[in-house]
């Protein structure tokens, strides 16, 4: 068939890494094969290893495509803070918890949860987003609240976290339409728990003007 057009090329690795993290999230990482991806992404196996040498190369790129696309989403909360906003922690835990309770995130958790110590740079990967997503949600809530340190606020995302993983867990193991009918009927609840971690760790936080 020749060598892609300069424009095909560039629609290759999008193509690429959607298909991947498809067949990743329906499967599962073990039976995930670059014969599969080739036939989803409707290209040869040569095609793909001219881009990636091995396939734990090929899902921690379409992993890492992912998260971005979820640190994107969430980043909208974390950044909307002008006049009437809604609550951006009730905001920014909803849109977490809808992310870990959908098939995507199901898919990962669970390989996170379930997969041995030979897929530690995948693992490396994922903890690598995680930390920068709580970078920034530390940054915010040491601006939403006066006289909190950056270290506290550091530790405090990183509990917010560790009770929204439990909490997003505990939700996995229902059917996906229940586990979204609990974070509407609880997540105010839980947004609430939250709220009073973060006052007592730092202080009163701010609610978006």
């Amino acid at each position: 068939m020749g060598r892609p057009t300069p424009e095909a090329a560039e629609l290759i690795e999008p193509d690429l890494l959607a298909a991947t993290w498809r067949i990743f999230v329906e499967r599962g990482y073990s039976r995930t094969t670059i014969e599969a991806v080739a036939r989803q992404a409707r290209m040869s196996k040569r095609t793909i290893y001219q881009r990636y040498s091995s396939k734990d190369q090929l899902i921690e790129a379409a992993i890492r495509a992912a998260l971005e696309r979820w640190r994107s989403h969430v980043r909208e909360t974390l950044t909307n803070t002008g006049p009437g906003a809604e609550d951006w922690l009730e905001e920014f835990v909803g849109r977490c918890l809808g992310i870990m309770v959908a098939s995507e995130g199901r898919a990962l958790m669970g390989f996170l949860l379930t997969e041995d110590e030979t897929f530690q740079p995948v693992r490396d990967t994922v903890f690598a987003a995680v930390r920068q997503s709580i970078g920034v949600f530390s940054v915010l809530l040491a601006q939403r609240a006066p006289g909190l340190s950056a270290e506290l606020a550091e530790d405090i995302s990183f509990a917010v976290l560790d009770v929204m993983i439990g909490f997003a867990t505990r939700l996995n193991a229902l059917q996906p339409q229940l586990a979204l009918e609990q974070i509407r009927a609880r997540g105010p609840r839980f947004t609430a728990v939250v709220r009073l971690l973060v006052e007592v760790r730092g202080g009163a936080i701010a609610k978006a003007d």
